[in-house]
């Protein structure tokens, strides 16, 4: 699914930039390593969080804000271009998430446009396929207790780059077989630690991918 955010016309460069309960494995891509027991889980998105009573409709309730104008200046930029890259990345939790859910049918189609880097699908195509036909699925819910940025990248085509620390919480994910019995985490994996992500945009009027990512069951977080 690719984000509907496009990424707005600029003076400098061009920039742009979860409601399911579970995502699927992720690999080591640097090293082609598959770890499935130590990085499954899923993500809640925007909406997916109990509904709030609704506001009061007095005269003194506060409006709601006018939509801000498009970013201008370099430091408006830097921020949209951050808080897109973050909401890509949590929309690929989402997507994937849905995937697993579904037994990871069609998880290609559905994934291909999140990954900017051959190697990312190359590192996760044995698993998603072997995951598909034997109709494995997940179930529970993972969280992202924190992202941070490392390191940003600025481009005069619109490449430009968001490198992230991100800290993720996979203890309430459950794998199931296709007969519905469990596939138990495999003993001493960590449910909570660190992953380094390389968010990179594609180019005008094209959108935020997935190109490195790299997990740390070492480091707890």
């Amino acid at each position: 699914m690719v984000s509907s955010a496009i990424t707005p016309k600029r003076t400098i460069a061009v920039l742009i930039g979860v409601a399911v309960i579970a995502v699927a494995a992720f690999a080591v891509v640097r090293s082609g390593v598959f770890e499935p027991e130590t990085v499954q889980g899923a993500i809640p998105g925007p909406g997916s969080s109990s509904p709030s009573a609704p506001a009061s409709a007095s005269p003194s309730a506060t409006p709601a804000p006018e939509p801000s104008a498009s970013p201008t200046t370099p430091e408006q930029i830097k921020a949209k271009n951050i808080a897109d890259a973050k909401a890509r990345l949590t929309e690929y939790y989402e997507t994937t998430a849905q995937v697993a859910n579904n037994s990871y049918k069609d998880w290609d189609k559905q994934l291909r446009p999140f990954w900017g880097h051959p190697a990312l699908r190359a590192s996760l195509r044995a698993a998603y396929t072997e995951s598909a036909a034997s109709g494995d699925y997940t179930t529970g819910a993972a969280s992202i207790g924190s992202m941070n940025v490392t390191e940003y990248k600025t481009s005069d085509v619109g490449n430009e780059e968001v490198h992230l620390d991100a800290c993720i919480d996979f203890g309430d994910v459950r794998n199931f077989s296709q007969d519905g019995d469990e596939i138990p985490r495999a003993a001493g994996a960590p449910t909570r630690y660190q992953f380094n992500y390389v968010m990179r945009h594609q180019g005008h009027d094209s959108y935020w991918t997935v190109n490195e990512q790299d997990p740390h069951p070492e480091q707890a977080c």
